[in-house]
């Protein structure tokens, strides 16, 4: 019997009984279960169509509210959710967003204008990955404008719209040690693509524009890179800083040296300062520098120049000799750096080298005494020892 045959058996049954369900059951108990299993699929499927338009038209509401959204997290979040949803909900979701594309691009990006460059990187990779994901998920539902809309977006987005946000930073940062973490940043983003000197180059143009040799802020931002992180930014400012330090012509602004000096960098200012040929700059260090701190690398490095300029070196060194003429390494120190006979002539030069031998025959005197009274002390120890030894037996 077909399960047609079976549906007008029952209805007739239930006719028949008045629609009881008790005659019915007893006289068709399996048409009672056959009855209540249609019943409930027809339900079952009420519910799945009437949820799946509600889901639907949830999804299509979506669409319109996403854009109230104020904070760019909680559209991102919507934005994944509708495309997630799109390959779910039918064409009637999809002809919604194609509908409102360009709306949702536009919110999105001037949700994006307060962030700083680190965070602008961050976030328009997102929505890359989001629209890529919708381009793939309408693909189903035949709509080219809306799939190649935002396939397309998907790249330009990186390609056009944040290699302008890069360049518009480049050109209005002066580039100081607090901006190292956004360089790093664009300089790791740059070498995911494959032509990292088109964001680059015009970057490391906008840092070369600012003097190696005046700019503070632009030196601590170049020491604050590393090479790890910053790769070919931290190689270009390297090379440059470098090249202003090591120049024989260059000038370096006091401000720098004096940095230098207070941070570990005295090695630098030494050569820097022995090697300068400008005797017009050289001057005009000589009155900032010399004999104006405790470190006397700092006037030896003058000294060891031999650039004419007006000079007091001869009288300075002499004094520093007498001021510290019990201290032998300072002394020996000075005596033997260059142009220093030069500069205190011979006959000094050889009073310090007889003050230096005294001072070492002193030394070697004071120490054959210590050693022979240290050498006295111990074996009044073990004498006294052995007779306490010789006592008690």
């Amino acid at each position: 019997m077909s399960f047609l045959e079976k549906v007008n058996e029952f209805i007739s049954i239930a006719k028949q009984s008045n629609f009881d369900i008790a005659k019915i059951y007893a006289q068709d108990p399996n048409g009672v279960y056959s009855t209540l299993l249609v019943v409930l699929l027809i339900v079952l499927i009420i519910v799945f169509f009437i949820r799946r338009s509600i889901k639907i038209s949830s999804a299509v509401k979506l669409v319109s509210n996403i854009q109230n959204s104020n904070d760019f997290d909680e559209y991102d979040s919507k934005l994944s959710k509708l495309a997630t949803e799109l390959p779910k909900r039918g064409p009637r979701l999809a002809n919604s967003i194609n509908a409102q594309k360009n709306d949702l691009l536009q919110r999105e990006l001037n949700l994006l204008k307060d962030f700083n460059i680190k965070d602008k990187i961050n976030k328009y990779k997102q929505i890359s990955t989001q629209y890529a994901l919708i381009s793939q998920n309408s693909k189903k539902y035949k709509i080219d404008d809306l799939t190649s809309y935002f396939d397309e977006k998907s790249k330009t987005l990186l390609d056009e719209n944040l290699a302008l946000e890069i360049k518009e930073y480049s050109e209005n940062t002066n580039f100081s040690e607090n901006d190292v973490e956004f360089v790093n940043s664009i300089v790791a983003y740059a070498n995911t693509t494959n032509e990292p000197a088109e964001l680059l180059n015009p970057l490391i143009e906008q840092i070369n524009r600012f003097s190696y040799s005046y700019n503070l802020d632009l030196f601590k931002f170049t020491k604050a890179l590393d090479k790890q992180n910053s790769v070919q930014v931290y190689k270009n400012c390297s090379e440059k800083l470098n090249e202003a330090l090591s120049s024989e012509e260059n000038r370096v602004s006091n401000v720098i040296l004096s940095y230098m000096l207070e941070n570990d960098e005295q090695e630098v200012v030494y050569s820097y300062i022995t090697n300068l040929k400008s005797d017009i700059y050289l001057q005009d260090l000589y009155f900032n520098f010399f004999a104006k701190t405790e470190d006397i690398n700092v006037d030896l490095a003058f000294v060891a120049n031999e650039t004419k300029i007006a000079s007091d070196y001869s009288n300075h060194i002499d004094c520093k000799i007498t001021d510290n003429w019990r201290d032998l390494t300072y002394i020996n120190h000075i005596i033997k750096s260059p142009r220093v006979l030069e500069i205190i002539g011979h006959i000094s030069y050889r009073n310090v080298l007889e003050r230096i031998e005294r001072l070492e025959k002193d030394e070697e005197t004071n120490k054959a005494i210590t050693e022979a009274l240290q050498i006295a002390r111990r074996a009044e120890v073990i004498a006294n020892e052995a007779k306490e030894i010789a006592r008690q037996k």
